[in-house]
């Protein structure tokens, strides 16, 4: 493991390599290098206008073609989260509806969307993330989300649910597609730095270029924070960079390269009365073990677009994904000490056709998947590798075989329908022990439909309907007791979704409503089963997710002070309401881990002259934290306050408020059967903070 690395290190480094590589671009621009074009960014009503290539389709395009899907979708462009300091998953799409997402502490956030990995309280489950098309998981269907460096993002696009079926999703949440900038979509280079409470300081340095026939981006984040709490303390540097190539008028290829460094210390987590009461302590036994989780990744992949004339294109690449993991964890696990890799192969094929005197728009492809991974465990002697305690051989593949075809029967209304096969293994063997009860294997298979209508009586009004079928193999943490046992059999998990909504725009409003319903089969649920043990996983029989996703944006006024200002309100609320069903031994009780009942609302104002401000508020009900509904965590209000200012066209101010009135409350927990005040499952919410950056362009 590379030792650690202080705050003026990154700071010097990362400002030495802007000084450095800056001078190399005013070089190159000085002498015309041959076949180099650096374009200015087009400025449109003040917002910039990022055009696509073969195989990154501009942020209009990509907004056209996920409104073709008869269900919940969303996409999330850059521009909503870059003048404001966007740490995690949390500042990008936390205010969708649908989704729960609640940071843990530093970059790392628990994500679920429609109760998908509900119970998890760490990594994601139930999600399949996409980075550009490329598949982001590992094979077993884990990742981590302080992978993604949302500087070099220039939108997410949200798949809720079946929605994502048509990507490859084969799980109860869907799917979130991370669109990455191109030389193409933002050329020209830019410096931004942001400092804040907690000694929060953070650099990124991101250049794209426009050549003859190709086009090249490059990030590079440096970052670091002492955290809220004690022993939060985080540093990362993030590179990111792609590159594509023009091979004919119609096709196109692009190279993808990515790599982290990120060293994070764990708090962990307290009693529900130390979280509230003292909410910047550690827990003691994280000190002691000094718990902590250090990656170094790096990621390497390849997209080829093939047009094939008259709205047909192929898509086809290639991935590998090397993960080495540090991670210290209680005294009672020890330390986890991982390698992997996680490669595969993956091809689309999109078009139009007519049948019968019908129109009709299809997509189908194959991803293919295997990771292995070399499992260590140690015994934890303060943070250091003591006796090996647990080495094994991990293996997972993965086969999605998928297709989907709208069949418009008019214009307006077109039948949706869509299949996917499932295959899934996973394999460990126990390599110190050789116990045959330590090792074990076993595969997982499934047909996945869906049917669905979509209807669209005018351009800018859509109802929806679908039906879908989900399968979600487990992972390796629900197989081995998150690394602390032998393989152990789960169930897949399966479900059926039947969802309603509309979405739209009229006059002064914006609307997005889904109601949806999910009827599951062996629900893989986990809990806390004491201080220090590690979680447990259990299918639940049968379980259903119900629930409601609702959108609403008012135009509230415009020419209010001067000439061209605005007022917006946006409105993101979730309901979510997660019940056993007549269990053996939890009855009809609900399944604690989210707030039935999550309320966003901002109120921004535009002015005329370059400058903005917002008025934040989130809003949770009180959340079940065990599955006897015995206890539970309270509910908050949390108010925050942003501002931005446009010096000129390359330099912008911002500044954000959060959690303005010092509320003390819970951002996140671990589930168990029974808490009680004494159970240790609770993470503090962040107190009163304060960020600010400025961003060059030049």
């Amino acid at each position: 493991m590379l030792g650690k690395f202080s705050r003026w290190q990154i700071i010097t480094v990362v400002g030495l390599l802007v000084v450095f590589i800056w001078a190399g671009m005013v070089f190159a621009q000085e002498d015309n290098l041959d076949g180099l074009t650096l374009r200015g960014i087009t400025i449109e009503d003040k917002k910039e206008f990022f055009p696509g290539t073969l195989t990154v389709p501009s942020n209009a395009e990509a907004t056209r073609i996920i409104q073709l899907t008869p269900g919940g979708v969303d996409v999330v462009l850059a521009e909503t989260f870059e003048d404001t300091y966007s740490l995690n998953l949390e500042d990008t799409v936390g205010q969708i509806p649908g989704i729960f997402a609640k940071k843990r502490f530093g970059e790392e956030v628990r994500i679920s969307i429609r109760g998908s990995g509900l119970s998890r309280s760490y990594h994601a489950l139930g999600l399949r993330l996409i980075q550009d098309g490329i598949p982001f998981n590992a094979a077993d269907g884990s990742a981590d989300f302080q992978d993604v460096d949302t500087q070099v993002l220039q939108r997410i696009e949200v798949y809720k649910g079946g929605n994502g079926m048509q990507y490859g999703g084969t799980t109860l949440g869907g799917v979130v597609n991370m669109i990455t900038k191109t030389g193409h979509s933002h050329p020209g280079h830019q410096y931004r730095f942001e400092m804040g409470s907690d000694d929060t300081y953070r650099m990124n340095l991101q250049s794209g270029f426009v050549f003859d026939k190709s086009d090249a981006f490059f990030s590079l984040t440096g970052a670091d924070s002492d955290g809220f709490r004690e022993h939060a303390d985080q540093q990362n540097i993030k590179f990111n960079t792609n590159y594509g190539l023009k091979l004919s008028d119609t096709a196109e290829t692009r190279f993808y390269f990515a790599s982290n460094h990120i060293e994070l210390e764990l708090p962990g987590t307290v009693t529900l009365g130390a979280a509230l009461g003292n909410p910047e302590a550690a827990a003691s036994a994280s000190l002691t073990a000094d718990q902590q989780r250090d990656i170094r990744q790096v990621r390497l992949a390849n997209k080829t677009t093939f047009d094939l004339g008259d709205g047909d294109q192929v898509d086809i690449g290639a991935f590998v994904n090397y993960k080495d993991l540090f991670h210290p964890i209680t005294s009672f696990v020890g330390v986890i000490d991982q390698n992997s890799w996680n490669f595969g192969l993956f091809g689309e094929g999109t078009g139009t056709y007519s049948l019968g005197g019908f129109d009709n728009f299809f997509r189908m492809g194959i991803t293919t998947q295997t990771g292995v991974t070399d499992a260590k465990v140690f015994a934890n002697s303060g943070g250091v590798r003591g006796a090996l305690t647990s080495n094994s051989d991990q293996t997972a593949n993965n086969v999605v075989v998928y297709g989907q075809n709208h069949l418009y029967v008019t214009p307006e209304l077109a039948f949706v329908t869509g299949l996917q096969y499932v295959y899934a293994y996973r394999r460990q063997f126990d390599i110190l022990a050789k116990a045959e009860s330590d090792s074990g294997s076993d595969y997982y298979e499934s047909f996945n439909p869906k049917i669905g209508i979509l209807y669209e009586p005018s351009e800018t009004v859509q109802f929806f309907a679908n039906a879908s079928k989900s399968y979600e193999p487990p992972d390796f943490s629900n197989l081995t007791s998150s690394g602390t046992t032998g393989f152990t059999p789960v169930e897949a998990q399966g479900a059926w979704t039947a969802e309603i909504g509309t979405r739209g725009e009229k006059g002064r409003y914006a609307w997005d409503l889904s109601l949806y319903r999910a009827w599951i089969k062996d629900e893989i649920l986990q809990f806390t089963t004491g201080t220090g043990v590690p979680n447990t996983t259990f299918n639940a029989e049968d379980t259903i997710h119900q629930g409601a996703e609702i959108g609403l944006d008012v135009q509230l006024g415009q020419n209010l002070i001067s000439g061209g200002d605005s007022l917006q309100w946006r409105n993101a609320y979730t309901y979510s309401d997660f019940f056993f069903v007549s269990d053996d031994q939890y009855g009809d009780n609900d399944i604690p881990g989210q707030p039935p009942h999550l309320y966003q609302t901002e109120l921004r104002y535009d002015h005329s002259d370059s400058w903005f401000t917002t008025l934040k508020m989130d809003v949770a009900s009180s959340v079940d934290a065990d599955f006897t509904n015995t206890f539970t965590a309270p509910g908050y209000a949390i108010v925050g306050l942003g501002a931005g200012y446009d010096v000129n066209k390359k330099v912008s101010l911002f500044f954000d408020a959060r959690n303005l009135l010092d509320k003390r409350y819970i951002s996140n927990l671990s589930t168990s059967i029974t808490a009680t005040s004494a159970s240790t499952d609770f993470y503090a919410g962040d107190d009163r903070r304060f960020f600010g950056g400025v961003r060059w362009k030049f």
